[in-house]
């Protein structure tokens, strides 16, 4: 094979490659500019085990949680806890944990007001 026909063997096998990079790339630019893309993470049982949802000016996160999840609360004085989300429980030794912007939160989620740059996070831990 005459080298510029492997320097065209090479752009063609190239070109694939780049294709999906750049797909990949532009799959998670939007996952950072779509505000309304909620991300569940799943285990090998298909149940619930991370939820993650971007903030909205006034908003509690208790409340956008339930617009992105079937959740159930147990009321105590000092507020909401969230004992399931998807029917997934949270049990001993496993609870729900709530974190804003990757730090876990030192107030509830209902009580917590969000902003549009915030990112909200639930993990079964």
């Amino acid at each position: 094979m005459s080298r510029v026909a492997q320097q065209i063997k090479a752009k063609i096998l190239i070109l694939p490659a780049f294709i999906l990079v750049f797909g990949a790339g532009v799959a998670i630019w939007s996952h950072g500019v779509n505000p309304d893309q909620v991300h569940v993470i799943k285990n090998s049982q298909s149940q619930t085990t991370e939820i993650s949802y971007k903030g909205e000016n006034g908003k509690d996160a208790l409340t956008l949680l339930k617009q992105h999840a079937q959740v159930q609360t147990k009321h105590y004085s000092f507020g909401d806890f969230v004992v399931s989300i998807n029917g997934i429980a949270g049990n001993g030794p496993k609870y729900w944990t709530f974190y804003i912007n990757g730090k876990e939160a030192s107030v509830g989620a209902g009580a917590y007001i969000t902003k549009n740059s915030d990112i909200l996070d639930w993990k079964l831990q």
